[in-house]
């Protein structure tokens, strides 16, 4: 998936990304493509994959300081994911990202940034007929 990486953890980061995919669609072909999708994405200059725990961070640079951030996978326990996102702040910060961020449909980064005592600003937006929250923190 991406250059760089050892064996080992090219094979984590695909069981980790396989699984997330497996979960969010309905059917293997479905999944393959979201596999697809994000082999793509990575493959630009402006992208970069961060696996901390059990969770990829796919990372966009959108702007000089200015990075989006997408979830792949999961935590069993909001604690370890509540690390995860300071662990991703710290090495954002160390890159000089001054300004990250995130949007879903749900409220749960809000709970997770509370929980990493990060400064978030919330935001609605709608975008393809869907209302979403947008999550902006400054580094």
């Amino acid at each position: 998936m991406e250059n760089g990486i050892s064996g080992e953890e090219e094979k984590e980061v695909m069981r980790i990304a396989t699984s997330y995919f497996r979960k969010l669609t309905k059917t293997e072909k479905e999944a393959q493509v979201m596999l697809v999708a994000l082999s793509r994405i990575l493959k630009d200059e402006g992208s970069k994959l961060v696996h901390l725990g059990n969770v990829l961070f796919l990372v966009l640079v959108r702007g000089k300081g200015i990075v989006e951030i997408h979830t792949i996978g999961e935590e069993k326990k909001p604690r370890d994911m509540a690390k995860n996102f300071a662990d991703l702040a710290k090495f954002l910060r160390s890159i000089e990202v001054k300004v990250a961020y995130t949007y879903a449909e749900d409220e749960k980064f809000k709970k997770l940034a509370k929980m990493v005592d990060l400064q978030v600003n919330e935001y609605k937006a709608k975008h393809e007929g869907k209302n979403l929250n947008v999550f902006v923190v400054e580094l």
